[in-house]
């Protein structure tokens, strides 16, 4: 799998979008890594992981062809990750010599209620599919299975198992701590990458619905002693929000200590 990361903050961004805070200023005038859009991964050029509104800056920006999107798995409805009215743009006369139409728009119930409410309005070439918990689906060379985040209490929010031949992937964002359930079936897995959320980064602030550094290193850590990740694993920190208050580099130190790495927008993860 070849993975770029090219979202990695959280619903605001970062700088965050109205804010003046010390923060934001310093990653403004710092720039480079700092400058962080909202959260997305696009695998093997045709798979996309979410639809956040900063997909049409994504596009350019790192040289990607939606164009040649076959499927799409969204996370959940909450619309830094679910920009629902880029959908309109699928089809003519905003879209042309699309390569692999019908696009496949997988995810929960409600996520795949508003693209079909849109698809019966317009004629969009795309396809819905519906996951169901811990129910593998196909796309393309790849195995998806949906595992039930932590998040939003009337919505059954996903991440994702990515499996190709060789390598497994976590892709977990916008979750808390997992539940029972959701753990011991990670535990049958054994990852090559762990790409995962840090939205609080080391902040002393108890979440449900997101996790902090601390909450990083205990999934890790209960993985690691069922097999499921050792030191040849990479585990990647992502989906950051502004106001943990350090700037690439600084958390990056951090995070080094315990051997993990502090993504960055337009990120490359080969595995």
């Amino acid at each position: 799998m070849r993975i770029q990361l090219l979202g990695t903050a959280a619903a605001e961004g970062w700088p965050a979008v109205f804010c003046g805070c010390r923060t934001c200023n310093r990653a403004r005038a710092a720039k480079g890594k700092n400058i962080r859009t909202r959260q997305s991964a696009q695998i093997d050029d045709v798979i996309k992981i979410d639809l956040p509104p900063d997909t049409h800056y994504h596009q350019f920006h790192f040289g990607i062809r939606l164009s040649e999107l076959k499927h799409l798995f969204i996370t959940h409805s909450h619309d830094d990750h679910f920009a629902v009215a880029e959908l309109h743009y699928i089809r003519p006369p905003f879209a042309y010599n699309q390569s692999s139409v019908p696009i496949k728009i997988y995810g929960n119930p409600t996520v795949i209620k508003a693209v079909d409410s849109i698809k019966t309005r317009e004629e969009l070439p795309i396809e819905t599919i519906t996951l169901r918990p811990f129910d593998p689906v196909r796309a393309d060379h790849l195995k998806f299975t949906p595992i039930p985040a932590r998040h939003k209490p009337d919505e059954q929010c996903f991440t994702y198992v990515a499996q190709s031949d060789t390598s497994a992937v976590l892709f977990a964002w916008d979750t808390g701590l997992y539940d029972k359930q959701s753990m011991e079936y990670l535990l049958g897995y054994r990852f090559d990458v762990i790409i995962i959320e840090c939205t609080q980064g080391t902040l002393q602030m108890p979440s449900r619905m997101h996790m902090g550094f601390e909450g990083v290193l205990e999934i890790r850590d209960t993985l690691a002693k069922s097999g499921g990740c050792d030191s040849h694993t990479r585990v990647v920190l992502t989906h950051f929000s502004h106001n943990i208050g350090l700037l690439h580099d600084e958390f990056a130190e951090i995070a080094e200590r315990e051997g993990v790495e502090v993504a960055w927008d337009g990120m490359i993860i080969d595995t």
